[in-house]
This record gives C-alpha cells, structure tokens and sequence, in this order.
C-alpha cells in the first residue's frame, strides 16, 4: 500500500472521527444544556453528517483515477462550502445589524417534514432555537464561528488528501 493512500485513508478516517464527534458535541449540549439548534445550525449539522459520510466513502474507497478523486474531493468541498456559508449567515444574525425584514426563527418552512421520521431524527435536525441569540460560547466564541472554522479546516485538509492522492496518481501512470 502507497504512503498517499495510507494517508488518503487514515486523514478521511480521521475526518470522519472529527463529523461524529462534532455532531456528538452538538447533541450533548442540546441534551443536557438545553441549547436548541436554529435552523442555520441544523443547516450546519447537516453539511457535517454529509461530509462525514462522503468522508467515510473515501476511507473505504480506493479512487484509482484523479477523476474519483476530484469527485469525491469536490462534493466534500461543496457540502463544507454550504455549511460555512450557513454559518456565516448565523454569524451576520447573531452580530450583524438588527434588521426585521432577515429572520431566522423557528417558525420558518423547513423543507423536512419531521412528523413522519423517527424520533432519533427529530432530535438531530428540528430547527426550534432563534438564530440570532447566542446561546453558547466557547472560549468566548459562538458555535457558528466554531462550526466556520470547522468547514474551512475540513476543506483545507481535504484539498491536501486530494492533492497528495492525485499526485500519486500521476507518478505511477509515468513509470
């Protein structure tokens, strides 16, 4: 087995240990605290479970073409995209300017009908909490930056395991 795919392998293990244990942090202080998720958090939850399953797919996959690899690559990078740019709109309602035509309340459509799905479910993606009220801090930091962070890292290591899997890719096709 290459060094590249060693490392395509345990850094996309690792990125999956890194979903679950955001999620689980997310749902221990739901749970215990009583910090409600908005619905820009379950927006964020989401692009995490979906980057840790498509992360789960590259541990278990072996892209033998930069194509796989620039696919899978891609949607994570995508899925990332779409929860840093959730949490930078949290981010705009918790510090930005009070305005009351941008809401984000509770009440909003959400495009899941949660009566029909499993409690379990319910509990990891109901919007019930505002989106401008900062409810959390860590070190001084909200969960959206936190989650921000998150993404961009997530997007950096993953541009680095496809780089490193693609030029191995390369080299082997000219030996």
């Amino acid at each position: 087995m290459s060094m590249a795919l060693r490392h395509w392998r345990a850094g996309f293990l690792l990125m999956f240990i890194a979903c679950v244990g955001m999620i689980g942090f997310a749902l221990y202080h739901q749970i215990y605290h009583w910090v409600m998720p908005c619905l820009m958090c379950v927006y964020q939850r989401l692009a995490i479970i979906v980057i840790g399953v498509l992360a789960l797919v590259a541990a278990a996959w072996q892209p033998d073409s930069k194509g796989g690899v620039k696919l899978l690559g891609g949607l994570i990078i995508l899925a990332a995209m779409a929860g840093a740019l959730a949490a930078i709109w949290n981010l705009r309602l918790q510090y930005g300017p009070v305005d009351p035509s941008v809401t984000c309340a509770a009440s909003l459509p959400f495009p899941i009908d949660l009566n029909q799905a499993p409690a379990w479910l319910g509990t990891l993606i109901r919007p019930v909490g505002d989106c401008s009220a900062i409810d959390f801090k860590l070190f001084g930091v909200t969960m959206p930056a936190w989650t921000l962070l998150a993404f961009l890292g997530l997007i950096v290591v993953t541009v680095g395991l496809c780089s490193a899997r693609c030029a191995e890719i390369g080299r082997r096709r000219w030996r």
